[in-house]
């Protein structure tokens, strides 16, 4: 084709989306863009097919295969060796150039396989194996020179929406490369996730589909699995190969190859999960928030036990009975035929389920130790996840036996000396009581009592009492206390809680892991867990001290001396109590305020006591010539006595209001009586006065120029029945209801009187 001869430019270095190339065909240009079918390589692209393998081979056999993969093989390096626009023309264009890829993928043989027992064939198979991981790996190269390259944000999109990149995908990678390739694809997967974060949602939807699958496979072997939800496979999910929907009908005998079929699958997505969240750590948020460690404790406590059992059933000799059965998972062809190879990878699924566990608390191991993010969160999520493995006993003996926990708790406190001590203290002894072995006397932190078959230790046989007093903490001392075990069950009542902690003395930790295994003491069980703190009555204390029952309402008040040694007699007064002030004017009198600052005034001369004083009406024309006069006069002597004006002067504080009303009373008698006996006649001012007064006091103004108040309105008609009525309308109707016997016909001796005085009635 002439499209080869082509010479890629690019001049501006633009990106390879944006970039057009010039094409002369038979002298006629065209402008092509640089990812077009027009640069699609014309290769086959064969599907990959799992090499010929066991001791029923077809001769030949392998030299075909061997002819069909070199020609897969020259097709990959060919695909390798195209320009970058070329390549990517190819993938996207192409009809089966992925599809060659990804059936690869499908075929390859996992890391728990043996290698072929053919050197040519193995040598063939590792160097396709080679080709395809480089493939993969330029397909998330974004730049490969300085002419050559993609943007991140539409590589993002492509591999997305091309499907070049899945989860399927990203997990078979990492069940064929993750063993020994380790690092090679962490880095392709961080590239994959960081060029497009949607993968993290499309992993969240598989690893739900892996939780029902898992089900499904404790339900073929198991019927007994109760789950708390129902099957939530599509309708269109018929089954792994020869694995189908459990019936609801009785029993059905599953074959060896149903049950061979099983244990591979079991084997492969635990290894493909272990080796997923090893290259790519960050998945452990994912496998949190699907709760994955939950389906796979139920798997490895029910399912797992099962399948020992069904390939019991099935003997050790036993053998594959349908055609093609074990061909359906990867590498199930290469099985053996006998039941101890399928108990080997049964064995080998367990340890890989067993690795999962390890590596998501590794993540968060490794977070702690390099103070990344939170070292508090971390510590708390990892406890949390070890809590949701202790929710079967089966994986968690299985782990520590492989992984001691208390090593990691251990380093852990060191690392973070402000850990959960109750939760660590738990877990052990969660852990050693299932595995029925003494709990170390040091591994403890806190003196709390061991477990029992999983249980706490209760102490029965003792009666709880009364402790003695220096047993007994003070207030502080049991709101601390309280306090602590609501931190962990905060929806218990605190008057509960004093309860639990007086039956168990005061220990915590004790009441944490009664009430966490719920193996609380008889006499609490029946109370009320919302109970709270119910004060004592000292009215009753008395009583059970003194045996005198006093029925009162005041009793056991704070006033109550009986009861009470610390009375507040301060707060007592004895006899009528006087308001300060009797009115609104008394109030306006009070002249204390004044009084307090007259010291203020005076430091800066504003109360004038000395010759400064000057009136107004006093004629200082001859004051000079006076004191000219007087040569002898002492010039500090005071022209006149100082008289303390009346709001300033400070008066006795134990006189009482009564000799205050008596003086004033006195005063203006004397006053009055001084005026009429110097008066020679009444002032005519004051009766001008006066009469004004009486005038405006009979027109009902206060001043000159007032209008006088408007006549009251004494409608009692109102308006219509059923329209309401004017609160003043009702208030005229009951003040007439009231007064209506002082006038109209209800004082008839008086209108009779009233008409005899006007000669209309004889006398």
């Amino acid at each position: 084709m002439t499209n080869k001869c082509v010479e890629f430019v690019n001049p501006n270095n633009l990106p390879v989306e944006k970039l057009t190339l010039s094409v002369s065909n038979d002298g006629v240009v065209q402008n092509i863009k640089a990812l077009d079918p027009y640069w699609v390589a014309n290769r086959k692209f064969p599907l990959y097919e799992r090499p010929p393998a066991g001791s029923n081979i077809v001769l030949g056999a392998v030299d075909a295969w061997i002819m069909k993969m070199e020609i897969y093989l020259a097709d990959l390096k060919c695909l390798l060796a195209l320009p970058h626009h070329r390549f990517w023309s190819t993938v996207l264009y192409h009809t089966s150039c992925m599809d060659a890829l990804v059936s690869f993928l499908q075929e390859a043989s996992p890391p728990y396989m043996p290698p072929h027992e053919k050197k040519d064939v193995q040598k063939l198979y590792e160097e396709i194996r080679r080709l395809v991981l480089i493939i993969f790996s330029r397909l998330i190269t974004n730049k490969e020179s300085k002419i050559c390259w993609m943007s991140k944000e539409y590589m993002g999109t492509l591999i997305y929406d091309r499907f070049i990149f899945t989860v399927p995908v990203i997990w078979d990678i990492c069940l064929t490369y993750g063993v020994d390739n380790a690092q090679h694809v962490a880095r392709l997967l961080d590239a994959v996730f960081r060029l497009q974060p949607q993968y993290e949602r499309d992993t969240a939807a598989a690893i739900a589909f892996v939780k029902e699958a898992f089900k499904f496979i404790i339900l073929q072997v198991n019927k007994d699995y109760d789950s708390d939800e129902p099957l939530n496979l599509p309708e269109t999910f018929k089954g792994f190969s020869e694995i189908r929907r459990p019936s609801s009908s009785a029993k059905d005998k599953l074959t060896f190859d149903v049950l061979q079929d099983l244990v591979i699958h079991i084997l492969d997505t635990a290894v493909t999960l272990r080796i997923f969240i090893e290259t790519y750590p960050k998945a452990v948020d994912i496998y949190r928030k699907t709760n994955l460690i939950l389906s796979i404790v139920q798997l490895y406590e029910y399912g797992i036990p099962k399948l020992y059992e069904r390939l019991g059933e099935a003997g050790p000799g036993a053998e594959h009975t349908g055609p093609g059965a074990g061909q359906t998972g990867q590498g199930a062809g290469q099985t053996g035929q006998g039941a101890g190879q399928a108990e080997a990878h049964l064995e080998l699924a367990r340890a890989e389920l067993i690795d999962i566990l390890r590596e998501m608390l590794a993540v968060y191991k490794n977070n702690i130790f390099s103070g990344e993010g939170s070292i508090s969160g971390h510590v708390e999520d990892f406890l949390s996840l070890v809590l949701d493995a202790l929710s079967e006993k089966l994986l968690i003996r299985d782990y520590h036996l492989c992984y001691p926990l208390h090593d990691d708790l251990e380093v852990l406190r060191q690392a973070y000396p402000d850990i959960d001590t109750v939760k660590t203290d738990f877990i052990l002894q969660a852990i050693y009581s299932n595995l029925e072995e003494p709990l170390p006397d040091d591994i403890l932190t806190n003196n709390a009592s061991t477990l029992t078959n999983g249980h706490l230790g209760t102490i029965d046989d003792a009666q709880p009492g009364p402790a003695t007093d220096n047993e007994i903490p003070n207030n502080i001392r049991e709101e601390s206390l309280i306090s602590e075990v609501k931190d962990i069950l905060p929806h218990l009542g605190d008057g509960f809680i004093l309860k639990c902690l007086q039956h168990y003395g005061f220990n915590a930790e004790r009441v944490i892991n009664s009430l966490l295994e719920d193996n609380l003491a008889e006499p609490l069980r029946a109370l009320d867990r919302s109970l709270p703190i119910i004060p004592e009555d000292v009215v009753d204390q008395k009583f059970l001290e003194t045996g005198i029952q006093r029925l009162n309402v005041f009793d056991g008040d704070e006033f109550d001396i009986m009861t009470r040694d610390d009375v507040d007699l301060s707060r007592v007064h004895v006899g009528k109590r006087r308001h300060k002030y009797r009115d609104l004017a008394h109030m306006l009198d009070d002249k204390t305020d004044v009084k307090s600052r007259q010291d203020i005034y005076s430091k800066y001369n504003i109360v004038c006591d000395d010759v400064a004083m000057y009136s107004d009406e006093y004629d200082d024309t001859y004051d000079v010539e006076a004191e000219a006069e007087v040569p002898d006069a002492d010039p500090d002597e005071a022209r006149r006595p100082f008289v303390t004006p009346r709001v300033l002067a400070q008066r006795p504080e134990t006189e009482s209001e009564e000799e205050e009303e008596e003086v004033t009373q006195k005063e203006q008698e004397a006053a009055s009586a001084s005026r009429n006996r110097l008066d020679f006649c009444v002032n005519p001012e004051e009766v001008r006065a006066r009469r004004e007064a009486g005038y405006q006091a009979r027109r009902g103004g206060a001043g000159r120029g007032t209008r006088p108040q408007p006549p009251r309105n004494t409608d009692v008609v109102g308006r219509a029945k059923g329209q309401g009525q004017d609160k003043e309308v009702l208030a005229n109707r009951e003040r007439k209801e009231k007064h209506k016997s002082s006038r109209a016909n209800h004082n008839r001796r008086q209108g009779a009187q009233f008409k005899r005085s006007r000669g209309m009635l004889p006398s």
